[in-house]
């Protein structure tokens, strides 16, 4: 491999989707091997303790770099959690030249148009055959799949666990602290920023913007929480956008163990490229898969009601073990806004 189709490879990993843009990716490169770590000071925090979310991105960034590397005809021998006395060694993989490797990567076009959608309403249908392809990219890692509510009862629990999750964000004030502290304030809401998320991405309406902004005050919330803003904005964050969408899906892992869920966010990032080809915009929402697994140290006061989201969340998708909500639509216009990234070399040596 040259130096060119390494930096390329890289550069779509980085592309990828993590929790609060905080892209928890190293990268070393041991001639044609690459080493994937994870990032010790972006990660492990509160809804991350597992490295739930961490494992997630870093399906993600690898799956991004297989379509990428098989769209120049690369095959790549993946050797997940080769040491496992280093938790934060996520993978090793090994490129090789495939030459009878004929079959174009489709998906590798929408790594750099993919990107997350905050704004509502959408429109649909979510056709049967654009359903199906979506399956179909999920099922194409083993053991990972996708359930869609097909009726009303399974549409309004899946709302009310999302909500229960999104609110439970806001009340916690761990978890608060863990949100907002993500938010770059700094940037203003018309700049960009390269690393966690920018205002300008929330689709925070402008009358609201001062409040939200001073509700990162743990005080504020208190005082709101008081008058019930948690329940509100677990409403506008999470119940109204899916209301007023045509698709809502989850995807559904075999197991907690880190190896599935770094297949699932293989299969997440699958699914989002292939969502993306079909023109459909996708709002992710994690805390109510994260949440329910268990792992997050949250107060005690709100134990009972992780105990009833997992439970819930069981009830929806049994058998396994539902992680992340995508919520899916047609916009009538890309985002402006979007996340940024950081400069390639942040990430450790470049090849």
């Amino acid at each position: 491999m040259d130096r060119y189709t390494k930096t390329g490879i890289l550069c779509a990993g980085i592309a990828a989707p993590s929790a609060d843009n905080s892209q928890p990716w190293r990268f070393e490169w041991r001639g044609d091997d690459l080493d994937l770590r994870i990032d010790a000071s972006r990660s492990g925090h509160v809804s991350d303790t597992r490295y739930v979310l961490s494992d997630l991105a870093a399906g993600a960034c690898l799956e991004n770099m297989i379509i990428h590397a098989g769209s120049l005809g690369y095959a790549a021998d993946l050797q997940p959690f080769p040491q496992p006395d280093d938790e934060l060694w996520v993978a090793r993989i090994r490129w090789r030249r495939d030459r009878e490797r004929a079959l174009p990567e489709p998906l590798a076009a929408a790594i750099e148009q993919r990107h997350t959608d905050r704004r509502f309403p959408w429109r649909g249908p979510i056709t049967t055959a654009t359903q199906a392809r979506l399956d179909a990219q999920a099922r194409l890692i083993p053991g990972q799949r996708l359930w869609w509510p097909q009726t009303a009862r399974e549409r309004n629990a899946a709302r009310s666990v999302i909500r229960q999750a999104e609110t439970l964000r806001f009340k916690s004030p761990t978890l608060h602290a863990e949100l907002f502290s993500s938010i770059r304030f700094a940037a203003g809401w018309h700049t960009a920023c390269e690393e966690g998320l920018a205002p300008m991405t929330l689709a925070v309406e402008p009358p609201l913007r001062p409040a939200f902004q001073a509700m990162r005050r743990p005080a504020v919330m208190s005082v709101l929480n008081r008058l019930g803003a948690a329940s509100v904005l677990g409403w506008r964050s999470a119940w109204l956008p899916i209301r007023l969408s045509p698709g809502l899906c989850l995807l559904v892992i075999p197991s907690t163990a880190r190896s599935d869920v770094l297949a699932g966010g293989r299969a997440l990032q699958r699914v989002w490229l292939q969502a993306t080809l079909d023109g459909l915009s996708v709002q992710p929402y994690a805390a109510a898969g994260v949440l329910s697994l268990g792992f997050v140290p949250v107060e005690p006061a709100f134990q009972q009601t992780l105990s009833r989201l997992g439970s819930a969340l069981h009830d929806l998708c049994a058998p396994g073990y539902g992680l992340v909500f995508l919520r899916l639509g047609h916009a009538q216009s890309a985002p402006r806004d979007r996340s940024g990234r950081r400069a390639p070399g942040s990430f450790g040596a470049l090849p």
